[in-house]
């Protein structure tokens, strides 16, 4: 009986490792990553049956870093390696990957804590975005097109988004959630100065130091090549200064995603109990504002310069910190970047193109017209669709070139997204789905708001974690103005984690105020 027991237990053991095993030896002989791949996956589903919740943070970890499609890549395709869904097929294995590791933690929430399943008002409001979508998509001129953009947003948006919210309850988890974020930054932000001060521009490190490209075009306005910032003269030197682009491969895109964190480590810095973990917090802020630098985005800058104000009015750090911090991106600067200097002073050239007055002595450059003129069109393309727009991932596709050229300011012969999220979705989507985006903005950020108001007195601290998640989005809708909404998942999860802040800390004070009424 004994040896009957011990060998149906022993079972249980070894049939599922060798059933691995052979799904291993499987996996090595037809892709090497392949099988790394699957290791690391079981690695971490071993680790989730003792921490439940390290499945999130590695999500949210590999999602920001980018990491997990970058090790699916071969180097010679490293830089295809983020983009949407459709557009790298690799990403779809590596979200529903992610998908997984979330849904384990749902069901631990579910089943184990006999938790319930949490519909939030974002939900709700996603949901009707996605409606918008839809509608959009039956008056599109390409309903494929238009499906292929949907089937984005639910893989990268939605479902994330609702699972994030799910498995993220308390406030130890959220915790836990931001430093994850705040070590994919710094690691992204270390690799871009680790490559500059060793001057080895020609090295990508695993995709996740990529180099970014300007187009450059003639004075008649045509294209005339892809050329960086600056040039790289052999290994291990640099001539000018190359743009930063990180693990995604776009420069103003790397820089947006960088700026965000920028409220998460003022807010370590300030909240943690532990010197350690302060100090860590600061040394994530530098990483991450030397990778933003690098990143020569005029308008990271620009939105990074009122971030900045707005962390000091909302006393989420302090004037003297405002101080040493300028002190020391002064140093960077002149140490890394002197260029940023010169790179900013080209936006005194964009008033002779606002204003509409003669720039024939200093034209503002070719990257700041087109952004111009396509604002423009996406305009036109509104008023030509107002209700619906003109369907989902359309402006890019049918009518960037024909709308652009119609300005006449510069020859359009590239299909170009918007550079800017707003003006791209009300083009596409009409005013119904802008409406809806600009509701997701505005109802997590009014209640981030309320909340640090109800808190500033009795608790600071969670008071500051309110203020943070707010400046989060309000970082991310500024820079928006220069931004489209490509690289969704960033800007998703961003939304998700903002969410569930809300919930935990009304939760929080809830709890502090049930006492009271009982008392009542």
């Amino acid at each position: 009986m004994f040896f009957d027991a011990f060998t149906l237990k022993s079972a249980k053991v070894l049939l599922p490792c060798v059933a691995a095993g052979f799904a291993i030896f499987f996996l090595t002989n037809q892709n090497v990553l392949l099988a790394a791949g699957a290791l690391t996956i079981m690695g971490i589903l071993g680790l989730m049956l003792r921490w439940p919740e390290m499945g999130t943070l590695v999500v949210l970890f590999a999602i920001y870093s980018n990491i997990g499609v970058l090790a699916m890549r071969p180097q010679t395709a490293i830089q295809a390696s983020a983009g949407s869904a459709d557009q790298n097929p690799r990403i779809i294995i590596v979200l529903a990957a992610m998908g997984l590791f979330l849904s384990l933690s749902l069901v631990h929430q579910l089943l184990i804590r006999k938790g319930k399943l949490i519909f939030d008002c974002g939900f709700i409001l996603l949901s009707a975005f996605l409606v918008a979508l839809l509608m959009s998509s039956l008056f599109a001129l390409d309903g494929r097109l238009a499906g292929a953009r949907v089937a984005d947003y639910l893989v990268e948006g939605l479902v994330p988004y609702f699972l994030l919210i799910n498995v993220i309850r308390d406030f130890s988890t959220l915790r836990r959630a931001t430093w994850a974020l705040l070590l994919a930054g710094s690691l992204m932000g270390g690799f871009t100065l680790y490559q500059r001060a060793t001057h080895t521009e020609d090295r990508i490190y695993g995709g996740l130091a990529q180099m970014g490209t300007d187009v450059t075009l003639t004075a008649s306005g045509q294209e005339r090549s892809l050329r960086p910032l600056g040039t790289v003269a052999g290994r291990g030197g640099a001539e000018g200064q190359l743009r930063a682009a990180g693990p995604i491969g776009e420069t103003n895109r790397y820089g947006q995603i960088l700026l965000v964190l920028l409220p998460f480590a003022a807010l370590t810095f300030r909240t943690e109990r532990t010197r350690t973990l302060r100090m860590f917090g600061l040394v994530a802020g530098g990483l991450i504002l030397g990778g933003l630098l690098l990143t020569f985005s005029r308008g990271a800058f620009l939105t990074g310069v009122v971030l900045l104000g707005m962390m000091t009015s909302m006393r989420l750090v302090k004037p003297r910190h405002v101080l040493a911090s300028g002190l020391g991106v002064s140093v960077l600067i002149a140490a890394f970047a002197p260029a940023v200097v010169t790179r900013m002073a080209t936006l005194e050239d964009l008033k002779s193109l606002i204003f509409h007055t003669d720039y024939t002595y200093r034209a503002p450059d070719s990257s700041a017209i087109h952004r111009y003129v396509l604002n423009l069109a996406t305009w036109h393309v509104f008023l030509d669709h107002p209700i619906f727009g003109a369907g989902p991932g359309h402006f890019a596709e049918y009518y960037s070139v024909p709308y652009a050229n119609r300005v006449g300011l510069i020859e359009t012969t590239k299909k170009y997204m918007g550079h800017n999220l707003y003006l791209e979705t009300l083009a596409e989507t009409g005013v119904i789905g802008l409406a809806c985006l600009l509701a997701i903005f505005f109802v997590i950020m009014h209640e981030l708001w309320k909340e640090r108001r109800l808190w500033m007195q009795s608790n600071p601290e969670i008071a500051s974690w309110a203020t943070a998640f707010f400046l989060c989005l309000c970082a991310y809708a500024i820079s928006a103005v220069f931004a489209h909404l490509s690289y969704q998942r960033y800007f998703w999860v961003l939304v998700a984690l903002s969410s569930a802040a809300v919930r935990i800390i009304r939760s929080m004070r809830e709890e502090q105020e049930m006492p009271f009424l009982n008392q009542g």
